[in-house]
């Protein structure tokens, strides 16, 4: 084999180990970058936050099912965000929507508003809607176990002056139906778990049902009756949403709860004319009846 033959063959030679080297370099290279990349992802500070689990409207009272954990870099986290370990599930419970937040969307502080806080009730209150606050007593509130966010009942007992009888004439009627309590007392769903015998109750109505409580307060005592989740023979949505009914014709006279109540039925019936001899006076009706009256 001549001389220049075995030079090129040795260039050659020289020129694939070269290859071979740079090869292997470049992916050894590559592979420690890529551990590099891994080690990185692994060691990054993540911390985790609250989101919402669905859209929250405004309005919401939160609840447990409205949020849930999800991790966040620690680099992209914002003080107006609930993040661990400063933050737990609990401290949102109870709190009011005031700004609409999307499914998957960090829950803010902002986004928020709390009982005592301003326009905590304005929150809560459905569009169109009023609060409305009422006396009740310890039997009017269900023996305290009525809660904000429940459907209640509310009933009007009034009495009437009958004449010619000592006995007052007694009515109840259900005045408005499927209402939604917003507070009691000064609590809210935030602290509404204790029972306690509450003394007043937000109402949410309409326009036209806050002009007649103002009214019924004046006419007799109000008590509440506390509404199924599940709606009923009435007819009423069982959605929590649902609107409250203004008006009913759902009535209880006093007869028909005890026979020794007067009739008013049969009292405007009767035609009265009290006559007096002296010291005595009788009462002499339409029929001819008479009886005789106390001095």
């Amino acid at each position: 084999m001549n001389p220049r033959s075995l030079i090129l063959i040795a260039v050659a030679g020289v020129g694939v180990l070269l290859v071979v080297l740079l090869t292997r370099s470049f992916l050894s290279g590559l592979e420690q970058q890529s551990r590099q990349v891994q080690a990185t992802a692994v060691q990054a500070p993540a911390a985790k936050i609250l989101v919402a689990s669905k859209p929250l409207p405004v309005g919401t009272i939160l609840t447990k099912d409205h949020v849930s954990w999800r991790s966040w870099p620690e680099d992209g986290l914002a003080a107006d965000y609930y993040s661990q370990p400063k933050s737990k599930i609990e401290d949102i419970v109870g709190k009011v929507v005031r700004a609409p937040i999307s499914g998957g969307e960090p829950v803010t502080k902002s986004a928020m508003v709390s009982q005592g806080e301003k326009g905590f009730m304005a929150a809560v209150l459905s569009p169109g809607m009023r609060a409305v606050t009422v006396k009740l007593s310890p039997t009017s509130s269900v023996g305290g176990f009525v809660f904000p966010g429940d459907r209640v009942d509310v009933i009007l007992t009034q009495s009437f002056d009958m004449q010619g009888t000592k006995i007052p004439y007694v009515t109840s009627e259900t005045v408005f139906q499927n209402v939604r309590v917003l507070g009691v007392d000064q609590r809210s769903p935030a602290d509404a778990e204790e029972v306690k015998i509450a003394k007043t109750a937000t109402l949410e109505v309409t326009p036209k049902m806050a002009e007649k409580v103002a009214m019924l307060e004046r006419l007799g005592s109000l008590s509440l009756s506390l509404r199924s989740l599940v709606g009923g023979n009435d007819s009423l949505p069982s959605d929590p949403d649902s609107p409250p009914v203004g008006t009913t014709l759902t009535f209880t006279d006093s007869p028909e709860v005890s026979k020794f109540r007067p009739d008013a039925a049969e009292d405007e019936k009767r035609d009265v004319v009290i006559v007096r001899r002296g010291s005595t006076a009788q009462e002499v009706d339409g029929t001819g009846e008479s009886k005789e009256r106390g001095k």
